[in-house]
């Protein structure tokens, strides 16, 4: 029988293992300084049980824009919408990426629904960004600390602990696909650049699911960190000591380290070194200092806010450099060793120069075909395909957002499920991703329905939301064969607008308000509504 006054529970959520690192490394602890430690995941943590937990200690990753990983929803659905009391003492860490509008928001919900439950706060909720390590083991220790007041030794302390989460390296362990192909899916008159990319994955072992995401380990650009390092002034062939090695500067700049896409945690760590008094007063307003980072990159912070600073230092201000997702746009039923992603090339003018995004610009300015490309498998596991290939199926989507659907139509070629596309973009002659393909879906039977809404070739702008009010009548008789929705595409635009119309779709049928959004979220319980949004 446990005894709940005098033991730690440790309860994690991790979509990629970091989470559950950091849970391993606190039971760990926690055990080297003799007390009664419990450790579970989320999957395998029975709700009900926590009213009676008295000390609770919770790691847990965030997912997209603000979500629970796939692992922690029940978990977090349960002490955000059933749970009634508890008596615990707690503290919590979200694990996260800054660079997301809701960083560690699933972490920061808990927190502030468990102390709303009756629980008391051990330690101010962690926040740890993509280069996670450090800030998590800090928060590790000093949260087991904090909870050893309420705990009593069951047996010895241990001699020695190695302090250490025990990871893997994921470029390390990333397999090296073969580029096969790569092609501009948009027009030369579109204001986009849209890429198809085709990735051998021959001898892999990567078997991925429609529906799953393709992590792909881009570098920076040479001529880039030249600039950089340039405007510094250091050298490029500093010798700088990571784990056991030492590598070079450059090398390390190009390889390792975040340096196009901007955050204002960046801004106030690189702010705090420099002091300087502009940047400052930019920083103390939240807005204008997020909107300086959704259009600048590090050599501009570096430009216009200079200030005096170490190599250490600038390289102590920088995030890791991360995989960049994107979903997989074929089915292994169709080619087995070969898995396609749609990219969309990042290039924002600005100050004499093009920022491009690390990744788009790699696969589509500095590799060839026949190079190598890291890679690795998402599995999104929230959006999938119904097991019963019978049913009928709506995909909506707008720009990349149509890349998994494209997998969905290649898995269900063949079978008996009727298929809606609902796809939006720009302009019909120059943004139609796909468009010979999806023409080749519907001869062959497998695309049975396909609405596309392009905005800017007429006066009035057209949206899918507006096509889905155009189509309400056949859209509500596919719900009630039982179709399945599946959204992909931009949260704050294409999501919100698709939610939004679907309830309106119901009050159109005389239910009331209250009933059409409930009747929304019962179709969301069902997984009859699936979202894939950035």
């Amino acid at each position: 029988m446990i005894d709940y006054k005098n033991t730690l529970h440790i309860v994690y959520g991790s979509r990629t293992g970091n989470a559950k690192a950091v849970a391993m490394l606190g039971e760990g602890y926690a055990k080297s300084l003799g007390f009664n430690v419990v450790c579970a995941d989320m999957p395998g943590f029975n709700g009900a049980d926590l009213a009676q937990l008295e000390n609770v200690m919770i790691c847990v990753s965030t997912h997209g824009e603000g979500e629970p990983p796939v692992q922690a929803e029940a978990f977090y659905e349960y002490v955000t919408e059933q749970a009634t009391a508890i008596k615990a003492n707690y503290a919590v860490l979200g694990l996260g990426d800054s660079s997301y509008r809701y960083y560690c928001q699933t972490g920061k919900d808990l927190d502030q629904q468990l102390e709303q439950l009756g629980g008391t706060r051990m330690l101010e909720v962690g926040t740890a960004d993509i280069d996670f390590e450090d800030a998590s083991k800090e928060w590790v220790r000093a949260a087991v600390d904090a909870f050893s007041v309420h705990l009593k030794p069951v047996q010895a302390p241990a001699d020695h602990f190695v302090f250490e989460l025990d990871l893997e390296d994921g470029t390390r362990n990333a397999y090296r696909a073969t580029l096969l192909e790569k092609r501009m899916l948009t027009g030369p008159d579109s204001s986009k650049k849209v890429l198809h990319v085709s990735l051998g994955l021959k001898n892999s072992g990567i078997s991925y699911l429609p529906g799953d995401a393709i992590g792909v380990f881009g570098a920076n650009s040479r001529l880039y960190v030249d600039e950089l390092l340039a405007e510094l002034g250091f050298d490029k062939a500093h010798g700088v000591q990571l784990g056991d090695a030492t590598r070079l500067l450059k090398e390390v700049l190009i390889n390792d380290y975040e340096l196009t896409l901007l955050t204002p945690l960046v801004m106030k760590k690189y702010a705090a070194v420099v002091k300087h008094p502009e940047l400052d007063r930019l920083l103390a307003d939240k807005a204008a200092s997020q909107a300086y980072a959704d259009v600048h990159d590090v050599l501009d912070l570096v430009r216009d806010y200079k200030g005096a600073l170490s190599i250490d230092d600038f390289l102590s201000v920088l995030r890791k450099l991360s995989q960049r997702l994107y979903s997989a746009a074929s089915s292994q039923r169709d080619q087995e060793e070969v898995v396609d992603i749609t990219v969309k090339v990042i290039e924002n003018a600005g100050k004499g120069r093009i920022r491009n995004g690390v990744c788009s610009s790699f696969l589509w300015h500095r590799l060839e075909v026949g190079d190598k490309v890291p890679v690795s498998l998402e599995a999104i596991d929230k959006f999938r395909l119904p097991e019963d290939s019978t049913l009928p199926i709506i995909m909506i989507g707008a720009g990349t957002g149509i890349a998994p659907f494209r997998g969905f139509l290649q898995e269900r070629k063949g079978t008996r499920g009727a298929n809606w596309l609902i796809f939006g973009e720009r302009n019909k002659s120059s943004d139609f991703l796909y468009q010979q393909e999806l023409g080749e879906f519907q001869a062959n039977g497998t695309l049975h329905k396909l609405s596309t809404a392009f905005s800017r070739d007429q006066q009035e702008k057209i949206y899918v939301s507006d096509v889905m009010g155009k189509e309400s009548e056949e859209l509500l008789r596919w719900l009630d064969r039982g179709a399945l929705i599946y959204v992909c595409g931009s949260k704050d635009r294409l999501a919100k607008s698709v939610r939004k119309r679907l309830v309106q779709l119901f009050k159109e049928q005389g239910l009331s308000t209250d009933l059409a959004k409930a009747r929304f979220e019962a179709l969301k319980a069902a997984k009859r509504y699936q979202e894939e949004v950035y």
